[in-house]
């Protein structure tokens, strides 16, 4: 059988949805995990809330101060799932004297109603901590799913399983005494590994192919700018990311193929686009338009390095 159609992938997406990007505001002045301790805590609670709910994750990341997470579920299950995760949350930040601290997250939820949406979300999410960064390989990085997608090593991580857990070990996980670890998770140094809880398989499905995946997440930056803006992010974006955006204005906007054939006039509009809606620096403006930096330091005094 060859490859689907697009509109046979899409008949696919709808058979195996819904599913719901579910995210955490940014807590204020604060760290809602402030070590590997805590995000291996938090982990934890996502495989446990899963198998509690029955739902699988599709994605996920682990950040500082918030958390992304897509579920295959509806929006009134991201809910539950989230009020679940929150309940168990409150328990181990009390014991942490920090239990006032949730009260500050609200949760939000984002249908997810077509394909490319679907994927378009997938690659926002494992991107977080990777354009926060610049130390994290965001296809090695173990708090965000990025590299549980056509991984052939996932094969090789082992772990316990659930089931043989002692008493000690079962309490690590749940941080009570009486819940039981669900059947059919693995677990290695304490950690709920992801991929016996996220359900990469069905996410490489909807990909397609690897190839896919990697140009949904290194290439298509328009969308993931989208995205960010839509939740109310600043996009953080790499020079080569940058001039995929130049490149691409200025074939839709000047009807040109590079910013050489532009006027100074022009350059000078991109560079306020690439300041104002991708948040660019005024060295990054210079080197994308071919201005002179002292021009650009000129329309931007208050960011010119001193």
């Amino acid at each position: 059988m060859g490859a689907m159609t697009n509109w046979q992938m899409e008949q696919e997406f709808r058979r195996l949805g819904p599913f719901t990007h579910l995210y955490s505001s940014p807590v204020e002045n604060d760290l809602l995990v402030e070590n590997d301790e805590d995000r291996k805590v938090l982990m934890n609670m996502m495989a446990l809330v899963s198998r509690e709910l029955n739902l699988d994750v599709m994605a996920y990341a682990i950040m500082s101060n918030h958390l992304h997470l897509m579920i295959n579920g509806d929006s009134v299950q991201a809910r539950l799932f989230f009020d679940s995760l929150i309940r168990r949350l409150t328990r181990y930040m009390a014991s942490k004297g920090k239990a006032q601290m949730l009260s500050k997250i609200a949760c939000g939820t984002t249908p997810i109603t077509s394909l490319n949406q679907f994927r378009t979300e997938v690659a926002y999410i494992i991107r977080n901590p990777f354009v926060v960064r610049e130390d994290i390989n965001l296809f090695s990085y173990k708090w965000c799913s990025g590299y549980l997608y056509f991984n052939n090593f996932l094969d090789l991580i082992t772990g316990k399983q659930s089931c043989m857990l002692t008493y000690r070990e079962r309490r690590q996980i749940t941080r009570t005494s009486n819940d039981a670890v669900p059947d059919g998770l693995l677990v290695s140094d304490g950690m709920v590994l992801p991929h016996s809880f996220v359900n990469y398989k069905v996410v490489e499905y909807l990909f397609g192919s690897a190839r896919q995946y990697l140009h949904w997440v290194l290439k298509n930056v328009e969308a993931q700018v989208e995205t960010s803006l839509r939740y109310g992010e600043s996009p953080s974006l790499s020079d080569d990311e940058l001039f995929q955006l130049t490149c691409s204005m200025c074939k839709s906007r000047y009807g040109v193929q590079s910013v050489k054939e532009l006027s100074d006039n022009q350059k000078k509009e991109m560079a306020i686009t690439l300041r104002n809606q991708y948040h660019a620096s005024n060295g990054q403006m210079a080197r994308l338009t071919g201005l002179p930096l002292h021009v650009v330091n000129q329309m931007y005094p208050l960011s010119a390095k001193r």
